[in-house]
């Protein structure tokens, strides 16, 4: 279920493979065992305009969505997670950080929710 948006600039795809990038938050959050095997889905959207501080420098953002239920230690400990597995693969990038939000569970929908609702 949990849903992770990593959001950058273009320029990363120079020092790391968009595939290696995806595969390493993967990683990164499967080894916070707040997850089971299959559950955690990845995207990334890499940026040509942006502008971080007022100027062009890289930067990653990774936005966690996961149903509620959470401790805030868990949610701490994998932003802490992901957020170092970057910062030691992409030491020269500055800006890298990483947000966790809470999905209500009772507004929730999936395919198997409304499959099952029929």
């Amino acid at each position: 279920m949990p849903h992770c948006l990593i959001e950058g600039s273009r320029a990363l795809e120079n020092v790391l493979d968009p595939k290696e990038l995806v595969a390493l938050v993967h990683e990164a959050a499967m080894g916070s065992e707040l997850f089971k095997p299959g559950e955690v889905k990845v995207r990334l959207s890499l940026y040509d305009r942006y502008s971080v501080g007022g100027s062009q420098s890289d930067f990653i953002h990774v936005i966690f969505y996961l149903l509620a239920g959470r401790t805030d230690e868990q949610k701490k400990a994998l932003s802490m997670a992901v957020v170092g597995a970057l910062v030691e693969r992409l030491p020269d990038v500055e800006s890298v950080s990483m947000d966790v939000r809470d999905i209500r569970r009772e507004a929730f929908s999936n395919r198997r929710q409304y499959l099952d609702a029929r």
